[in-house]
């Protein structure tokens, strides 16, 4: 576990009791780097150069500096790999059973993240060649929804929003482009399922519904009221619907490509 603290243009962020697994593929190289050697107590100072795409914004394109503070190291412990095991793991009677579950999961997986990768692709197209106007209160709509997603990002990561200084003006600033591109992509999705009467149907939305009630270990009826209240209900039949018009962009790029 390590405690870090980061400044991300003269503004300091303090992240504690922050497990960070090294030589993971989601653990930056130069953590894993920095903290091999580390004994409990020790502390040292990097940089980490994020690349211009990274996930948060705030950080993408950013150098930073981090002082870290090792707290305590853990070893994680790996099973003897036998047929007990893959019983263990759930409907398995031997080792290579569970092998070609994980590799199907894995194949299914980055199938997967191809046809996201493909969906956003024709919708970037589709961007491009529908030139039109949008109202700036939709662009400022957004913009408000992105910094909230951030916020919570950075919530979940234990860093208080409160104590961030958050510079709304540079943000809009910095984000106004792809805000814009977001609002134009969600109206012609819309347009697109209206004109292909898609829409996400009762029993669509009652299976998310039941998901979430068993998440939360609630019943349904009291999921089903929280949602209707706060407007979640309608969230998630946007959601869907806006997936099935992706689905239907998919399938119809397909069979011209074809």
């Amino acid at each position: 576990d390590i405690a870090s603290v980061a400044g991300v243009e003269g503004e300091p962020i303090a992240s504690n009791n922050m497990p960070i697994e090294v030589g993971n593929a989601e653990t930056l190289p130069e953590y894993s780097e920095a903290l091999r050697g580390m004994e409990p107590g020790q502390e040292k100072e990097i940089e980490v150069k994020y690349s211009d795409d990274y996930g948060h914004e705030r950080l993408a394109g950013k150098t930073v500096r981090f002082k870290l503070s090792l707290k305590q190291i853990r070893a994680k412990e790996l099973p003897e790999l036998n047929d007990e095991l893959a019983k263990d793991m759930g409907d398995f009677q031997t080792l290579d059973d569970l092998k070609n579950a994980v590799r199907g999961q894995i194949f299914r997986e980055r199938e997967s993240e191809a046809r996201d990768q493909a969906k956003a692709k024709i919708l970037d197209k589709l961007v491009e060649t529908h030139e039109f106007a949008v109202p700036d209160a939709y662009v400022n709509r957004q913009l408000e929804n992105q910094a909230e997603t951030l916020m919570r990002q950075f919530a979940q990561q234990g860093m208080d929003p409160r104590e961030l200084k958050f510079d709304w003006e540079k943000f809009r600033e910095s984000q106004k482009d792809r805000a814009t591109k977001d609002v134009k992509a969600s109206i012609l999705l819309d347009k697109v399922g209206s004109r292909e009467s898609i829409e996400a149907t009762v029993d669509e939305v009652d299976r998310e519904l039941a998901v979430a009630a068993r998440r939360a270990r609630e019943a349904v009826a009291v999921t089903r009221k929280r949602w209707e209240s706060d407007g979640t209900m309608n969230r998630v039949a946007g959601h869907i619907r806006t997936q099935k018009v992706l689905n239907f962009l998919f399938d119809n790029a397909r069979k011209v490509a074809s």
